[in-house]
């Protein structure tokens, strides 16, 4: 072991002769347990790091050992399957793709995971049909690849499929629905996947994928303005929890709030929808900065972009943010769904400008909205004018019945 030890040290080390060395070993010897710790270190190097490396095992690779690489396919990783799927590509042949196809149709899910990767540089139509068949596995790394490669073969019955799962009673069949169009990478039913958003328990799932098909900006600019907006906010409630803050790059947070902000320097038709977006951005991102839990595993770039963000909501002046908190009132004259995803802004900055509102909202049949609505009203310290019993008595759910009824105690 203190010889892969040494070896892995090389490898990614800056030595060049002493790294392009254990990358040859490691390739002409088809050594599984160096690749295995070289993944397990992975996640901690540098991107330049793994670049260097993945650079090394290219230069290792040949004519003649080239089938080498496919011993290393029993250990999945995500950092080098695009890598040896490209290598394997430049050296494709018949007898190469036919081998690489058993592994899709009888391998161990590591194996059919990379093999899925090489259909997507060689789009060969042998591997439709399996591939139609993993591209909606539990397996996220499997159903990626194979949506990827099926995309590139431009599959319409895959697509179809994935289509008709957008509109499922399933949220989770719909997530992967979704994915699935994200790593097919084009033709993007965007109408329906909104539609999807909106009609599911998960919002900010399917709602962090959307930047990945379209820049949240372009589609700020385009016919899907009010359903970016609502995308933006799904994505913000996420994020931290159940998106990662590194994705704060792909969804380029930084300037889409900075265009939200110009365009609220104005009133105009969708001024109460972004005043919301912005005090939930301004909340969220002073919670990253000021608890160190959120962004303590993060890269020092991530860390950056979350604090630059800050300081461009902070920058904006008191003045700004009472006009936003104004606006963010109107939401309360929305939807069930619009006046629910308002109610922790009006909490969190104690907007008892709302009050009226709120309490016109106690007439509401949502026993959801009606507990929401006052749990706002208790945070703004103003639950002594309220007939408590009389929305209680309105009240036919019992879970939500003893929600209020704490509220009295």
């Amino acid at each position: 072991m203190e010889k892969l030890d040494l070896y892995l040290k090389d490898l990614i080390c800056k030595d060049e002769n002493k790294a392009q060395i254990a990358a040859d070993y490691m390739i002409n010897s088809s050594d599984i347990e160096l690749f295995r710790m070289l993944t397990e270190k992975s996640d901690f190097l540098f991107d330049f790091v793994r670049n260097n490396v993945a650079q090394r095992i290219e230069k290792a690779v040949n004519k003649d050992n080239i089938k080498n690489i496919i011993s290393f396919f029993t250990i999945y990783s995500p950092y080098y399957d695009d890598l040896f799927a490209s290598i394997l590509s430049k050296h494709a042949n018949q007898d190469l793709t036919d081998e690489i196809f058993d592994l899709l149709e009888k391998g161990t899910t590591d194996q059919k995971t990379y093999a899925a990767k090489y259909f997507s540089y060689i789009p060969d139509t042998v591997a439709l049909e399996l591939l139609s068949k993993y591209a909606f596995s539990d397996n996220e790394y499997l159903s990626y690849n194979s949506a990827e490669a099926l995309g590139q073969m431009q599959d319409d019955i895959s697509y179809d499929i994935a289509l008709n799962s957008l509109s499922s009673d399933d949220d989770l069949e719909k997530l992967k629905a979704v994915k699935f169009f994200t790593a097919y990478g084009r033709d993007y039913p965007l109408s329906d996947i909104f539609k999807a958003m909106q009609d599911s328990k998960i919002p900010e799932n399917i709602a962090g994928q959307i930047p990945y098909m379209e820049s949240l900006l372009n589609l700020l600019n385009s016919g899907y303005k009010q359903e970016t907006l609502l995308a933006i906010e799904n994505i913000l409630s996420g994020l931290g929890e159940i998106l990662p803050l590194s994705d704060i790059f792909q969804f380029e947070l930084y300037e889409v709030l900075d265009l939200l902000i110009n365009i609220n320097k104005k009133s105009n038709d969708y001024s109460s929808k972004i005043a919301e977006i912005l005090l939930t951005a301004l909340y969220k991102f002073r919670l990253f900065c000021e608890n160190q839990e959120y962004i303590f595993d993060e890269d020092k770039d991530t860390k950056y972009e979350i604090s630059s963000v800050l300081k461009l909501l902070q920058g904006q002046g008191m003045e700004f943010w009472n006009i936003q908190k104004s606006y963010v009132i109107k939401e309360l004259e929305g939807s069930d769904s619009e006046i629910l995803a308002v109610l922790p802004v009006i909490a969190e900055f104690k907007l008892k400008d709302a009050l009226p509102q709120l309490n016109n909202l106690l007439d509401s049949e949502n026993e959801i909205v009606l507990c929401e609505v006052l749990s706002c009203i208790k945070n703004l310290d103003s639950l002594e004018n309220i007939d408590i019993n009389k929305v209680i008595n309105k009240v036919k759910n019992p879970n939500i019945k003893a929600i209020i009824e704490s509220y009295i105690k």
